[in-house]
């Protein structure tokens, strides 16, 4: 790819969503680079969409991706790591040793890029540069979203983050059970994945906790819980207490 920069500039006086606009209109190929003091997102367009995304936090691993949607576990996760070489990514590691299928591994890497893409929409400070060029082949996938549909999804996701921070402030708060599960199962308007969050509320895991349990990503057991709590079937019992070693 071609090192020429074509555009940059402060996020906080460039929002992300008019830049990707900007670039699905123009359809431009090339990378998008943002940076947040230590953090670095690196976001692959070929033709004005995105195509791949890479991000240097290690939340953002693929590993650690299939581990919150308990497609693998932590130890998999870890014995397939030490694996990696130079030229051999992690997906096909786990692949090659049999933890996760080519199918699974198509998927996964479809939605960690979507993962990668929203949590930008929560950055207001930073620095961006694109880089205009041609792309790698392999950093090509095809998503099931045009950056239209990311666009009004990013948005979406930030302003139903504002509505569950209204009412989970804290990640420290701890939910209980207003009533019982078999009241819950019963509720045809409930979706399975809000029926199986409500079973992880017992009155003394955080949100955090539970977040960390519930094999989703972080947005979709919050707006679970959120809907829970709205529907006046769990509610907040206070703030968690401080772990202690024993």
């Amino acid at each position: 790819m071609s090192d020429k920069t074509i555009l940059s500039g402060d996020l906080s006086a460039f929002g992300l969503s008019d830049l990707f606009t900007l670039f699905s209109m123009a359809k431009k190929t090339g990378v998008l680079r943002l940076t947040r003091g230590a953090e670095t997102r690196s976001l692959h367009w070929e033709a004005g969409e995105i195509v791949f995304a890479r991000s240097n936090s290690v939340r953002d691993s693929l590993g650690n991706f299939l581990v919150r949607k308990g497609i693998i576990t932590p130890e998999q996760n870890a014995a397939s790591a030490a694996k990696i070489t130079d030229g051999t990514r992690h997906g096909k590691v786990l692949v090659r040793m049999g933890f996760i299928t080519a199918d699974q591994l198509l998927w996964a890497v479809k939605h960690q890029v979507l993962e990668i893409v929203y949590a930008l929409f929560h950055w207001h400070s930073g620095f961006f540069e694109f880089f205009e060029g041609e792309l790698d082949a392999q950093e090509k996938i095809t998503l099931s979203m045009s950056t239209t549909k990311i666009v009004m999804e990013g948005i979406h996701r930030v302003d139903e983050w504002a509505k569950i921070r209204a009412t989970f402030p804290g990640d420290d708060l701890v939910l209980e059970p207003a009533v019982p599960v078999a009241q819950v199962a019963a509720r045809p308007e409930l979706s399975t994945e809000e029926k199986k969050i409500f079973a992880l509320v017992d009155g003394s895991r955080s949100l955090a906790e539970i977040a960390n349990m519930a094999r989703q990503g972080e947005f979709e057991c919050y707006s679970a819980l959120f809907t829970l709590h709205a529907a006046a079937l769990v509610r907040v019992r206070g703030a968690a207490r401080a772990r202690t070693a024993v």
